[in-house]
């Protein structure tokens, strides 16, 4: 009997949760995963890619539930306003990324979308999600490629498997400081209760981006993507947030320290908060393009390369590779 290599993919309408298969004899392989609201039956894959695998026997079971917190040694650099309790955590002091809190890949395409828009890398899992002395490294590198739309950098992302509507969201960051960078911190609609997905709702915590011109390496833009026709309206700005391009200025560099970035999501505004510092708050509602209330958020961490934006003066490829550092992520629901 010879194995190669095979991946067991559980997939469930836009949900899939994969393991690799990678021994020369008889082994158990378990997908833990928490079902989703709209789920309501689940297929299981097995890709050999190749190789000659086995199966024996396969089976389901309820298991209990995945703890979504863990235990957080210290709250230096968190700003969680009073009256929250958390909901969902991940500290990265383990030496591998948590799959059962995490996907890396889009949502969408099952699942499988590895990049969005005119950016230049894609997202693998090629030692891109490194965690090492409690923190998380998405790792983008320079590679050599025969991809059809000429992309050659491969990087690291992370979306929860968690989703929730409202509360408080922080994440403990070191941005990279190489020209074409575009790391950010988002939340974006996940699959309703009733089994829609769709776009917008969108909110951008923050994406930093280094063009070297009119983005650099002091600056972060946070916004949020409304439904057609509505407006998202100022309530509050700090003096350094540029109320035209959505633009805080920081009197640092971000590339040079770890900064807390947070967003206080309420149903009808949102705060943004940079070291507890509030740059703004803008009114909000978390629609679908029709009106109606969106699914639920999950988060997003990642770090693209490039594009019309990022890549508007060109890209470094001497900087390479480069990361963004996570040393916490964490969500907070309102008591």
């Amino acid at each position: 009997m010879s194995f190669n290599r095979a991946f067991i993919i559980l997939r469930m309408l836009l949900r899939s949760y994969a393991v690799t298969v990678a021994s020369s004899t008889y082994q158990n392989y378990t997908i833990e995963f928490t079902a989703p609201a709209y789920a309501a039956m689940a297929d299981l894959v097995i890709t050999a890619n190749g190789a000659r695998t086995i199966v024996d026997g396969v089976s389901m079971k309820m298991r209990s539930a995945i703890p979504q917190t863990e235990y957080i040694a210290s709250n230096l650099g968190s700003y969680v306003p009073a009256g929250y309790t958390l909901a969902f955590n991940d500290e990265f002091n383990g030496t591998a990324l948590n799959r059962s809190k995490w996907m890396t890949r889009f949502i969408y395409g099952g699942g499988t979308q590895d990049k969005l828009n005119d950016e230049k890398q894609r997202y693998r899992d090629n030692n891109n999600h490194v965690v090492a002395n409690g923190v998380l490294s998405l790792v983008a590198r320079k590679v050599s490629s025969t991809d059809p739309d000429g992309i050659n950098y491969e990087s690291g992302m992370i979306r929860s498997d968690w989703t929730a509507r409202y509360g408080y969201y922080e994440a403990r960051v070191k941005m990279p400081g190489g020209l074409g960078v575009w790391p950010a911190f988002w939340l974006n609609s996940d699959v309703s209760p009733e089994g829609r997905l769709a776009w917008p709702p969108e909110i951008d915590i923050f994406e930093f981006v280094n063009n070297g011109a009119e983005d650099k390496v002091n600056m972060i833009h946070s916004n949020v993507v409304a439904q057609s026709g509505t407006t998202s309206t100022l309530m509050y700005t700090d003096a350094a947030f540029n109320t035209s391009w959505a633009d805080y200025v920081a009197p640092f560099n971000f590339n040079e320290g770890w900064h807390t970035i947070g967003a206080q999501w309420d149903p009808d505004t949102v705060t943004v908060f940079v070291d507890g510092l509030k740059i703004y708050t803008r009114t909000y509602k978390w629609n679908y393009a029709d009106g109606t209330l969106a699914g639920p958020a999950h988060i997003l961490l990642n770090l693209a390369i490039g594009g019309s934006w990022a890549g508007r003066h060109g890209i470094d490829d001497a900087a390479f590779p480069q990361a963004l550092q996570i040393d916490w992520v964490r969500a907070y629901t309102k008591n």
